[in-house]
């Protein structure tokens, strides 16, 4: 099967692994009743599978999404950190997928034409996967309250919830672009869960 040509460049496995390590950072203090390494795993697996998604569309539309590090998410990040024992609050924006109209073809690089429905069709696609494992093990939790249900819902929610957050560059941008009312819904759907889930 012949497929576009996605490398995974070197900066991408860099900016993965600078994500992955910070959210784990953020995530891992003050949860208690599982170690570092537990929560390391849950935050690679769920956004390896959000990034894959990512590029499983766009390659299915014939463009291309590279990830990237978004330095002021990461920073804003590292100071919800500090702060997290005082407000109760972190931020997870920290990296996005840019999406690029063009495909490497055998004659040379194709420009592709998309539409906002493209652009947001790949962003929910990455979104999406957090959002089932959100629900998923939510319901499971609600079912049978075993607390590594409720930590991988809750992660997942939260990487939901940032990933729709409509600014620029993050992937809710896209989708609010394409459709504010399925924005809304979803945005609103991601907040309900957490709160039911997760709020005694």
């Amino acid at each position: 099967m012949e497929k576009v040509r996605k490398r995974i460049e070197l900066s991408e496995v860099r900016d993965l692994a600078i994500v992955i390590a910070l959210a784990t950072l953020i995530f891992s203090f003050p949860i208690q009743g599982l170690n570092f390494l537990g929560i390391f795993v849950i935050i690679l697996l769920s956004i390896s599978l959000r990034y894959a998604a990512h590029k499983l569309m766009a390659d299915r539309l014939g463009c291309m999404a590279t990830f990237k590090l978004w330095l002021p998410g990461a920073a804003i990040g590292l100071l919800s950190l500090l702060l997290k024992s005082i407000l109760g609050f972190v931020f997870l924006g920290l990296g996005y997928v840019e999406i690029i109209p063009y495909k490497f073809g055998r004659w040379g690089i194709k420009l592709i034409k998309m539409t906002p429905r493209d652009y947001a069709y790949i962003a929910l696609a990455g979104v999406g996967v957090n959002l089932f494992l959100m629900t998923f093990f939510g319901v499971a939790y609600t079912i049978n309250h075993i607390e590594i249900f409720q930590i991988i819902s809750k992660i997942n929610g939260i990487l939901a919830f940032f990933g729709l957050l409509p600014m620029p560059p993050l992937e809710g941008g896209h989708v609010f672009t394409w459709s504010i009312w399925f924005w809304v819904f979803l945005m609103f759907f991601t907040i309900l869960t957490l709160v039911a889930v997760h709020l005694p």
